[in-house]
């Protein structure tokens, strides 16, 4: 077909109507190629190393991706790591409130339905009548580490159920699109580790804790082992406050030594301290007379320890070996990723990195598993993000905000100088048709200076980092922020982050400026409701040009623009019974309709009618 649109255009006349035409037709044909190319991308892709989302049975989710069938090329193993692109779930524990886990540490075990996660869930409906305190191993917690009064108070309730940024686990969260998982861990005075989002929200034990949330990555790493997830920690608080994240730890760095198999150390030193006390002038004595000897024949055996490390590739403990004092919220964050086999690492670990050799440091089939996981920070105090974040604080657009007949907003986009006396009204995101158009116009503006500003580590100044090998990554944040006045609106008007994000339509709107190239780089792409065109964004990010694998078997693959945008609008079809149901019953009315209009029209055409009374043969 699409050989004979060429030849079809080849063979039409140079006169001016049809010049206009052929300008106008490489659009049209590209739109055809895209469609063509993407069938057949679809072929080499289901032979190739290649990501397949599975389950892939919904139209809703098969729309979203650019390939047919929910195939996705992989990440080009020699792309560098700061230039790879990934969607974040903005805070991806939220997604566990209001979904009782299986496993007593609230993990999902693993299935694509996240415990009791309902997909159709959008944040309201259990508003007044939720129960967070049930589930399986959450008596423990309860009875320990949380106080119910606390947890069930009723601002508690509403803050928490409005600060829902994600739905479903993050099993759930990796398979609707994200790459990367935004974490803000909390270490309770007993050592668990929770999470939570600043004074807004607290994820309860009950709900999920770090150990059960690993599982449930590293589950789904093992049903997708072509893919790297990376695990970002940012603003790490404990229970006791300050107190109990400045405490440092003496420990032995992870890089610098190794053991022999069976676990003892080869430094010669371990179990002769003792007998040295015991027979020390002895020794000294003989050590005046043989001193010469004694230093040439350690030099011979370090030169022989160190040859004998190199031919047999490690398994004994190196010289090098080095200790450093490490803060003791990030040392018990190390425990738990230890006990869970996921390697945890800080940031400059990955500075310069390809994805190849990123991928090796998180392989997890070197402990058993499969997939490749890791989890990244800076190791200090608050466990900080490794990249630039772009959270500046006088630029922020909130969902909502309100304003005076002076025109001057607050709580949103500008701040202060209102006449308190004076009518009152609000600008909401969800108002697509009306106030909400600026919103969006401010949030696309706030995005698109995040990489296409001016080269900066100011971290209050939109724009890319300077330093790179500082700042390995950077934040694209494409939802709506969150000030104490848009909390109040929203929640005086019954909604919540979910809701804004669905009926805002922000997503769609990001997948639509990602894919039109509006973005000089993309490197983190931060979201709200992953679930709701996760799949898409991701998509369009994978298959940008220069992201993924361009060829297979000599054949190139269409990537960028050449790829149709991914069709994100959700319609409602009832089952075809009801379709069935529907047509008998209008058919119906239709037909009587038709009747009576017949016989009305067959009356009136007969004219008026003599009535006459006949009685015994006589007209009376």
């Amino acid at each position: 077909m699409v050989m004979a649109s060429s030849r079809r255009a080849a063979a039409s006349p140079p006169d001016a109507v049809d010049r206009s035409r052929r300008r106008r037709r490489p659009l049209s044909r590209r739109a055809l190629v895209a469609t063509a190319t993407a069938t057949v991308g679809m072929q080499l892709l289901g032979t190739a190393d290649a990501y397949h989302r599975a389950p892939c049975k919904k139209l809703s989710d098969r729309r979203q991706f650019q390939f047919s069938d929910c195939y996705v090329p992989n990440l080009s193993d020699d792309l560098y790591l700061k230039r790879a692109s990934f969607v974040m779930a903005h805070d991806a524990a939220t997604g566990y409130l209001n979904v009782n886990g299986n496993g007593e540490d609230g993990s999902s075990g693993g299935g694509s339905d996240g415990g009791q996660y309902n997909k159709e869930y959008d944040g309201m409906d259990d508003m007044n009548n939720a129960d967070y305190m049930q589930g399986e191993g959450g008596g423990e917690y309860r009875q320990n580490n949380w106080s119910p009064s606390r947890w069930t108070s009723v601002s508690t309730r509403l803050l928490s159920l409005y600060g829902k940024t994600q739905v479903g686990t993050v099993y759930d969260q990796l398979n609707d699109g994200a790459r990367a998982l935004d974490l803000r861990p909390k270490i309770y005075n007993n050592g668990t580790i929770g999470f939570h989002h600043g004074s807004l929200i607290e994820v309860p034990l009950t709900s999920i804790t770090l150990g059960g949330l690993l599982e449930d990555a590293k589950q789904w790493c093992n049903d997708n082992p072509k893919e790297l997830v990376i695990i970002f920690h940012s603003e790490l608080v404990h229970e006791a406050g300050y107190y109990g994240l400045n405490g440092q730890v003496y420990m032995e760095t992870d890089d610098d030594y190794e053991t022999d198999d069976d676990g003892n150390n080869d430094d010669g030193n371990d179990g002769g301290e003792d007998e040295g006390a015991d027979n020390g002038e002895e020794e000294a004595n003989d050590a005046d007379n043989e001193e010469e000897e004694v230093n040439d024949a350690n030099e011979e055996d370090e030169d022989a320890d160190q040859a004998e490390d190199q031919e047999e590739g490690g398994g004994r403990r190196r010289l090098d070996q080095s200790y450093e004092y490490t803060y003791a919220g990030i040392a018990k964050m190390k425990e738990v990723y230890a006990e869970a086999e996921v390697p945890y690492y800080p940031c400059d670990k990955l500075s310069g990195l390809t994805v190849a050799e990123a991928m090796e440091l998180a392989d997890l089939s070197k402990t058993g598993g499969k997939g490749y996981l890791l989890a990244v920070d800076r190791h200090d105090m608050y466990a900080s993000f490794c990249g630039k974040a772009n959270w500046a604080q006088d630029q922020l657009v909130t969902c909502h905000s309100r304003y005076y007949e002076d025109n001057k907003e607050e709580g949103g986009e500008h701040e202060g100088g209102n006449n308190r006396n004076n009518r009152q009204s609000y600008i909401h995101c969800t108002d697509t048709r009306g106030t909400g158009v600026s919103k969006l116009s401010a949030l696309q503006s706030y995005v698109r200076a995040s990489t296409n500003g001016e080269a900066s580590d100011d971290s209050g100044e939109l724009g890319p980092p300077y330093d790179e090998s500082y700042y390995p990554f950077n934040q694209i944040q494409g939802f709506w922020q969150v000030d104490s006045t848009s909390v109040q609106i929203g929640i005086m008007h019954a909604s919540n982050l979910l809701d804004d994000n669905r009926r805002s339509n922000v997503n769609e709107e990001m997948v639509k400026m990602a894919y039109s190239g509006e973005f000089n780089a993309i490197s983190i792409f931060a979201l709200d409701n992953v679930a709701l065109n996760g799949n898409a964004m991701f998509s369009v990010l994978r298959n940008a040009c220069g992201q993924s694998v361009q060829q297979y078997n000599g054949d190139d693959l269409p990537c960028g623009k050449n790829l149709v945008m991914p069709n994100m609008h959700v319609y409602h079809k009832l089952p075809l019974v009801w379709n069935i149901v529907l047509f008998v019953v209008y058919g119906a009315l239709v037909a009587m309709v038709s009747i009576m209009l017949f016989q009305a029209f067959r009356l009136r055409n007969e004219g008026p009618q003599e009535h006459r009374l006949v009685c015994h043969g006589h007209v009376v």
